[in-house]
């Protein structure tokens, strides 16, 4: 009979988890999701994520934290926009679609524009298949799918030119960018490394072609010296920059002014030279010199490292300078890669344009004859090697009142004061250092074709056409008709149809007189978006600015508010995105290995731990992986404690105040566990609420499951209070993690709520006035069960706990008394002991010393008052029950209790057969 009465938990659900098969079982139920129409509606801004190269770690980190984001909002009532963007445009795409053509031994290199188009959109719409499958995986909520290339998106981003065209904000300038020779099409920067090293310098001699007073009394010609190590770039030097220091003045037949480091470096070639004195940079700046091949060059002073010449479109440091001091920054390089210099071409990167300007230089006496050295930037394809070179080609920019930022910050109240004390400045500075840095011109075209084309026509006789900008046919009409075009036709008409198919009636006379010029609006002239959040990663700030801040400033006069961004990701002390030392499937999926052994994938919900809590401190490793998966293994088997209980009863609702100590406790742990990860949530810390959540279950729900969990299957309707609780840890835990972990809460609770868990007001102000007591009683239990490891360890048993007597020796009417003035058993529950007893120091020592097991204090602060107790363990020596495990006396076979409660389910049984 009793055999038949036992109660063993039994449960169909399986503690440990095999992600590469269930959760793709389990994958249309967690991707999909339902949501209140009439509710508030809550958008998050979505950048379009460019389909080149492979998905990394990156994109997956990213993705997961919006979805997080989304799935937590739609707990809170929300209803959000289910949209995810994909950019199939860009020089980034067309760059890797011919990096794949040169992989699979394609050699051919010229094609023109429609053949590149024809590459490119097979190789995007490839990489967006692959792409969508894989984001899938990851368990991102099922969403809408909006692509750049389509005809409806790209008629509103011509209108928005349109628009700009219309205020007469478009200009045509020389933007700087990294060319190939060997494909005539500019680089992306991602595929590019950046690297210096030293190469032979030369000391170049830049003659001044007026002289102040001072100068004029020693009678003779001076020079500046500057060393240099690429004299090829002096015929587009703009000026030349001098830092704020002391110069020495040598002079034999002509003055010479040269830095002292300069100098102490070369002391015997100088030995001849006489030296005059020192003077300051002050001293001559703002004149001009001659830089020895009949050009004039302004000298500026501006803060820097060294002295050079101003060279904007072959030095990108001297970018913003040229933008803040307007000068030219138009190049003598042509797209061969060749130095144009007085009608001849000299190749730049086999060093023929160095040695004709060495040359031209040395025939005018402009060479000092000491040999040194520089460091010089070098450009590089990521893929081929190919050495590439920065030159300047005309673009379109949008230009813009530099007001605007001054406006931007008044009306943001950005501060200096304000950004510090609020956090901001991490935040909304690199937006206002961008903006300052664009000097009212922003760079709106590409040099390439795979884009969206502009409508932009050359006139081979410009006096036939009133309007012009810089001999180009560019106007607002033509690009809203060529706009409605695109709509039903597609872009690539630009190319496949006659000019005169492409304009408006009025302009279709002049046709003859056009012809085609090839330029593609810029990826980040896109439209803008209203959100109530842009959450993106830091070093994503100039994208996200310009994709859409500027296009809100610019055309709707808004600015989105609310940014909150999140680290970069960092592997082998280099950007994560940068590395191929890992794939996501191999981690997902699992890999065979060179012995041919399968290894197991981790699976999603494992690197969505991950992603919540790796930091820009951490390095992404395999030991990290490990220790997510064995936390989200140990907290399965709690719940299969706990669902193996609550299968086998009925349980019922318990009023609050109805609760046990041990239950109540644990109960309002629950409600300070839900107000702090709502919190962590509100803030976007997800890595805090999931750490929130792993230590709620080891450090509390572990505990409390392993000393009541026994009971329940032995007295179950006995213990309804902890039925209870077991039951609202099931389902409050599972619904505030799954949007973290939304696998594995799908696979453990089959009905997860829809709806963020609701706690009573006036159980949480409880709860909150507690909070206290419930931290002290907590340390007592932490520090009582490390006792009971010690002792384990100590006599080499295991499973102590149930054999202690805990004995604390206190007097009455202290505040050690008051806080633990509990029913013992209830005590003997909290602890997971045999036996809770309280003793004064008098009635213990009538104990004798040699059956103590441990003796220790528990010292705390608790109300700005010192808590002090004095805890002993005795070994209880009668036997443990087989039925619930309990150390109670034995009757013949079970316990006391047990025997009771057996001979009450037969007359039970009885009754009802």
């Amino acid at each position: 009979m009793t055999s038949k009465l036992l109660m063993i938990p039994k449960t169909k659900f399986n503690p440990r988890f095999h992600p590469t098969s269930r959760e793709i079982e389990l994958l249309s139920q967690v991707i999909k999701f339902e949501q209140n129409v009439d509710s508030k509606a809550f958008t998050l801004h979505e950048s379009p994520l460019s389909v080149h190269g492979k998905l990394h770690f990156g994109h997956f980190y990213n993705k997961v934290h919006k979805d997080i984001l989304k799935r937590y909002k739609l707990l809170r009532g929300y209803k959000i926009t289910p949209s995810m963007q994909f950019e199939l445009f860009g020089p980034q795409v067309e760059h890797a679609a011919f990096q794949q053509l040169i992989q699979m031994g394609t050699t051919q290199m010229e094609y023109n524009e429609i053949a590149i188009r024809q590459i490119c959109s097979k190789y995007a719409e490839e990489q967006l298949k692959s792409y969508l499958e894989q984001i899938q995986r990851w368990g991102i909520l099922e969403q809408e799918i909006s692509l750049t290339i389509d005809p409806r998106y790209q008629k509103q981003v011509l209108y928005q030119l349109a628009h700009f065209l219309e205020q007469n904000q478009i200009i045509r300038e020389q933007k700087i960018v990294i060319w190939s020779k060997s494909r005539f099409s500019e680089v992306p920067l991602d595929s590019v490394i950046i690297s210096q090293r030293d190469v032979p310098a030369h000391a170049i001699k830049f003659k001044f072609t007026r002289l102040s007073p001072s100068f004029k009394k020693l009678k003779c010609s001076f020079y500046l010296v500057l060393e240099l190590p690429s004299p090829w770039k002096i015929p587009s030097a703009k000026a030349i920059k001098l830092v704020e220091q002391e110069w020495l003045v040598m002079k034999n037949k002509e003055a010479l002014i040269m830095s002292k480091q300069f100098f102490n470096t070369h002391k015997e070639e100088f030995s001849m030279y006489q030296f005059v004195g020192t003077i300051e940079t002050s001293d001559f700046v703002n004149l001009t010199v001659d830089n020895g091949l009949n050009e004039f060059v302004d000298l500026r002073m501006i803060e820097g490292e060294e002295n050079n010449i101003i060279c904007p479109a072959h030095q990108m440091d001297d970018i913003p300078i040229a933008k803040r001091y307007k000068l030219d920054r138009t190049g003598m390089v042509n797209e061969n890669g060749q130095l144009v210099y007085e009608d001849e071409e000299f190749d730049i990167l086999n060093n023929e344009a160095n040695q004709q300007i060495l040359k031209e230089l040395r025939e005018r006496n402009r060479i000092l004859d000491v040999v040194s050295s520089a460091q010089e930037v070098f450009y590089h394809h990521k893929i081929t090697g190919e050495q590439l070179l920065l030159r300047s080609v005309p673009g379109w920019f949008l230009h813009f009142d530099e007001k605007l930022i001054d406006e931007y910050k008044e009306k943001y109240n950005l501060n200096e004061m304000n950004t510090k004390q609020n956090n901001k400045d991490e935040i909304y500075t690199p937006y206002i250092e961008l903006m300052e840095a664009l000097c009212g011109q922003w760079c709106i075209t590409e040099h390439n074709v795979w884009g969206i084309p502009i409508p932009l026509f050359k006139a081979t006789t410009p006096k036939k056409f009133q309007k012009l900008k810089n001999g180009y046919l560019l106007n607002a009409d033509i690009v809203k008709y060529f706009a409605d075009l695109v709509e039903k036709n597609g872009s690539d008409i630009y190319w496949k149809w006659n000019i005169v198919d492409l304009l408006p009636d009025e302009y279709k006379p002049y046709a003859q007189d056009l012809e085609k010029h090839t330029c593609v609006l810029n990826r980040n002239f896109s439209l803008p978006q209203q959100c109530d959040l842009i959450y993106e990663g830091i070093d994503q700030n100039e994208a996200f600015l310009f994709s859409s801040q500027m296009m809100m400033m610019l055309f709707q006069k808004k600015f989105n508010r609310k940014i909150h961004t999140h680290t970069v990701l960092q592997f082998n002390k280099d950007k994560i995105s940068k590395t191929n030392c890992f794939t996501l499937e191999n981690i997902i999926e699992g890999q065979v290995k060179g012995n041919e052994q399968k290894q197991y994938g981790c699976g999603v919900d494992v690197l969505r731990a991950l992603a919540t809590s790796i930091n820009e401190h951490d390095e992404f490793s395999q030991f990290m992986l490990d220790k997510k998966k064995e936390q989200i293994n140990y907290i399965r088997k709690i719940y299969w404690q706990i669902i193996g209980c609550l299968e086998n009863a009925s349980v019922t609702p318990v009023d609050f105040k109805d609760l046990h100590f041990f239950d109540q406790y644990i109960y309002q742990q629950l409600i300070l566990f839900v107000a702090n990860i709502t919190k962590a949530y509100e803030d976007y810390n997800f890595g805090l609420a999931y750490q929130l959540y792993i230590d709620f279950m080891q450090n509390y729900v572990s505990i409390y499951v392993a000393s009541t969990r026994n009971k329940i299957i032995a007295f179950h309707s006995e213990y309804q209070n902890s039925l209870y609780i077991y039951y609202k840890i099931y389902d409050i835990t599972l619904n505030v993690i799954q949007p973290i972990l939304c696998f594995n809460a799908r696979d453990i609770h089959t009905k997860l709520p829809t709806s963020w868990p609701k706690i009573p007001v006036s159980h949480y102000q409880e709860a909150q006035q507690n909070i206290v007591t419930l931290s002290l009683l907590h340390k007592l239990q932490k520090e009582i069960n490390t006792q009971i490891d010690e002792v384990q360890e100590r006599i080499k048993q295991k499973s102590i706990s149930k054999k202690l007597e805990i004995v604390f020796i206190l007097e009455p009417n202290t505040f050690e008394f008051k806080l633990i003035d509990i029913d013992p058993d209830e005590l003997a529950l909290f602890f997971d002991c045999g036996k809770i007893t309280i003793e004064t120091d008098f009635l213990n020592k009538k104990r004798p010393n040699h059956i103590c097991m441990s003796s220790f204090f528990v010292k705390e602060q608790f109300y700005h008052q010192k808590i002090n107790y004095h805890v002993k363990f005795y070994q209880i020596n009668d036997s443990q029950c087989p039925r619930c495990l309990e150390h109670k006396p034995i009757v013949t076979q079970i316990c006391q209790d047990c025997t009771d409660y057996i001979q009450i389910e037969e007359e039970k049984l009885k009754q009802i057969n």
